[in-house]
């Protein structure tokens, strides 16, 4: 998520009325004393906010946006947010009180890194236990540097900003927080440039959707008070409404600034039979050769200073004239549910002046990290690269040009 030049204001309304959903009384830390069965829900909706930063005063309004949005709903769901905003991070719960929608304190935790993947994995772990549900999804929200792989140290980033050092997480390190648990039926990122091939891949065994931007986010996060009725509705069509309902809201609104958005909803557990096909792309002798010669300033690119291109123009330009090209682009389309683009992609910071066109015919949903063709250049990031499952599961260990940073 970026923090634009003009920020809206937030119309904060404090009480709602009619949703059929009630606040947990606690949080006992010790299930086991717990003598009384836990109300199962049909879906326990997590967000997980990471706020320590400027994006501080509009992650709040997000969250008096969820209870707009929940008052639209009848869900038979637990709708929670982890805000790390302050020193002290709390998990509330937004439910129907007497009446009326409001925020329910639920814990205070101590002053914690929220980005640690230790710490991450507790908190998610102890709300599924003590908000147990038929289905779970996440969105996690904060600044993100989308799949730009960094070694093990501060500003590591991909997803996440937290403190004046910049802690942040890599894709492999939320795989470390999530895996083991129940099941997760979307996971969602209100961040920039979280929509990659590479992400959605390495998560495709631990959820069933993932609802991202390829490009930049704007710094008010996605308008929850439109989204959330579709979104708890956890199927193709709640999913897919809820990215278009993203789309539409940034198009129509009366601020230019934020009309260089895109959208993707996919459907990850098919990714398998992407990662097949393009295996057997890269056995074409022709196509091994190829990458090493992709002139990165002829694709499409999301945000300016990152190396991450659309992964459809990519394949394309590696994959022309390989007989095997079809079936990769086949099994791809067939799991993306929803994408949705504007008519630029990033907007100059002085200027304020739309930049970047972007068609149709380049704009597949998702961008795919594109190493420089200088062998040193980027060495941190082809080498991370080399460690994800998309690297070896889609062949890219095949071509001479990836294999060598092994």
């Amino acid at each position: 998520m970026r923090i634009s030049k003009i920020v809206l204001p937030f119309i904060i309304a404090l009480t709602y009325s009619f949703i059929n959903i009630s606040c947990q009384d606690d949080f006992d830390d010790n299930v086991n004393t717990n003598t009384n069965p836990p109300n199962i829900k049909e879906l326990t909706y997590l967000i997980y906010m990471v706020g320590q930063n400027d994006l501080s005063g509009l992650l709040n309004g997000n969250i008096y946006d969820l209870m707009t949005g929940l008052k639209n709903t009848n869900a038979d769901a637990n709708v929670l947010v982890y805000a790390d905003i302050t020193q002290q991070p709390e998990l509330y719960q937004l439910c129907n009180e007497n009446g009326n929608i409001i925020k329910k304190t639920i814990k205070t935790y101590p002053d914690q890194y929220s980005v640690s993947p230790k710490v991450m994995r507790t908190i998610i772990s102890d709300i599924f236990v003590k908000f147990p549900a038929n289905k779970y999804a996440i969105t996690f929200s904060s600044h993100a540097d989308g799949s730009l792989y960094r070694s093990n140290v501060v500003q590591k980033r991909s997803f996440g900003y937290e403190g004046d050092e910049g802690y942040g997480m890599n894709i492999t390190d939320i795989m470390f927080a999530l895996k083991d648990l129940p099941r997760i039926e979307l996971i969602m990122f209100d961040a920039c440039l979280m929509s990659s091939i590479e992400t959605a891949y390495e998560f495709k065994d631990i959820t069933r959707y993932m609802l991202a931007s390829p490009n930049s986010v704007p710094g008010e996060g996605f308008p929850y008070d439109k989204i959330l009725p579709s979104l708890l509705k956890m199927d193709d069509e709640g999913i897919s409404n809820a990215a278009y309902l993203y789309m539409n809201h940034f198009l129509t609104n009366e601020y230019e600034w934020d009309d260089f958005v895109s959208i993707c909803a996919c459907d990850v557990t098919k990714l398998d039979s992407v990662a097949l096909y393009m295996d057997s792309l890269f056995q074409d002798p022709v196509v091994a050769q190829r990458p090493e010669t992709i002139k990165r300033e002829k694709l499409q690119f999301f945000e300016s200073g990152y190396p991450l291109y659309d992964f459809g123009h990519w394949l394309h330009s590696i994959g022309k004239e390989s007989k095997y090209l079809d079936d990769v682009k086949r099994v791809f389309e067939s799991a993306v549910i929803y994408k949705g683009h504007s008519d630029y992609t990033t907007v100059n910071d002085y200027t304020e002046k739309l930049e970047n066109p972007i068609t149709d015919e380049h704009f597949s949903g998702f961008n795919t990290y594109v190493p420089s063709t200088l062998k040193y250049n980027e060495l941190v990031y082809k080498a991370y690269f080399t460690k994800l499952a998309w690297y070896k599961d889609a062949g890219f260990w095949r071509t001479p040009y990836y294999s060598w940073y092994e």
